[in-house]
């Protein structure tokens, strides 16, 4: 067995100046190292150092997958962006390293059983920037994601706080990490049943006013803000909320509604029916409009019949296997927009002398077996 390997990480505020991209190299001779990104790969050997120290250290977004199944995405925010009360409940596919600077989140999967590549991984790592910017701004419902996947066959899970977050609306993004990381479609609808009957407390995710922020900046803020913007020549807004935060977020939250097994258990059934009847609907819908796709493709087909037996003909007189393959697709296609238009016998008509035309030709015949 193969023991390929992919990390790809990513500095969002910020850049990696000099010293930092040497210390890189340190860790990895062959790596693609940028002022802002790392990215490697390895088949037979492993990277000389823990993902997660270089994530607290260096980046903000990471991602690692190995092709016996295992998969990491790492997501960095500042302390305090996440209520503790939040963090507390044990799940082998969700971890938090924590430092006095940063909430270290690690979405794991051990065993992932579909095919995936450099190009699945590479479009998942473009939705980590913008899952991060909802995080810190009081959107956390990837926490409840991984709690309703440990919830789904772990009964004695602990609590964590009831908040109403939508659970209906999913953007592209939060639809990718469902997605990836299997999340019960089921247990986050009956989330949202539950949210409907159940007393919560409100989401406080934050609107950016700059204005307001400005004007309450003090003195000695701009200062600091003004010093950052001048050694690192640039500065995002994630960078300057931080550094002009003069108490970690949301320690001090006392909450009094808590989302349990018990809480979410009495709306699985419910829930399990109402999504069976959307995806039996949604395939319906797909299967319809498929149908009718197809449908026109015949009646173009049909009605540029004679345009497509001159083509077969032009394509058999290739004498070479990709004429004949040609020519014999086009004859399917001829067969299938005769038969949806119930004129079955032209076909067959127009065919007869297509194969007398062709009977020396027994290679083109032998594709065509289906039809004679």
């Amino acid at each position: 067995m193969s023991e390929y390997q992919y990390y790809k990480f990513e500095r969002l505020d910020g850049y990696l100046d000099a010293k930092a991209r040497q210390a890189l190299r340190t860790i990895s001779s062959r790596a693609e190292i940028s002022a802002s990104s790392f990215q490697v790969y390895y088949t037979y050997s492993d990277l000389k150092a823990q993902p997660t120290e270089l994530m607290l250290k260096y980046f903000d977004i990471g991602f690692y997958y190995a092709d016996w199944g295992s998969i990491d995405a790492y997501i960095k925010l500042p302390a305090g962006t996440i209520p503790e009360a939040l963090l507390g409940f044990s799940s082998d596919g969700f971890h938090v390293d924590q430092t006095d600077e940063w909430q270290l989140l690690i979405f794991s999967l051990e065993e992932y059983d579909e095919y995936f590549d450099d190009e699945d991984a590479d479009d998942f790592f473009q939705h980590l920037a913008i899952l991060r910017s909802t995080l810190i701004y009081g959107d956390w419902r990837l926490v409840y994601f991984m709690w309703l996947k440990e919830c789904d066959f772990n009964e004695e899970l602990d609590g964590i706080p009831l908040i109403q977050f939508d659970f209906v609306h999913l953007s592209k993004e939060v639809q990718a990490f469902t997605a990836l990381y299997d999340i019960p479609l089921a247990w986050v609808k009956a989330l949202a049943m539950a949210l409907k009957e159940q007393p919560s407390h409100p989401a406080k995710q934050a609107q950016f006013q700059f204005d307001a922020w400005l004007h309450n900046l003090s003195e000695a803020e701009k200062d600091t803000l003004l010093r950052a913007l001048f050694e690192q020549g640039l500065l995002t807004r994630h960078q300057a909320l931080a550094l002009t935060r003069n108490e970690p977020a949301n320690t001090d939250e006392i909450y009094q509604y808590w989302l349990t097994p018990d809480v979410i258990n009495p709306f699985i059934e419910q829930a399990q029916s109402q999504l069976q009847q959307e995806q039996a609907d949604a395939l319906a819908k797909k299967m319809a409009l498929e149908k009718a796709e197809k449908e026109k493709a015949l009646t173009d087909i049909y009605n540029q019949r004679e345009h497509y037996w001159q083509q077969s003909q032009e394509q058999a007189n290739h004498t070479c296997a990709s004429g004949y393959d040609e020519a014999s697709r086009y004859l399917h296609q001829l067969f299938e927009a005769y038969q949806f238009k119930n004129d079955i016998e032209a076909f067959e008509h127009s065919f007869k002398r297509f194969v007398v035309a062709n009977s020396s030709r027994k290679a083109l015949l032998n594709r065509l077996s289906d039809l004679l």
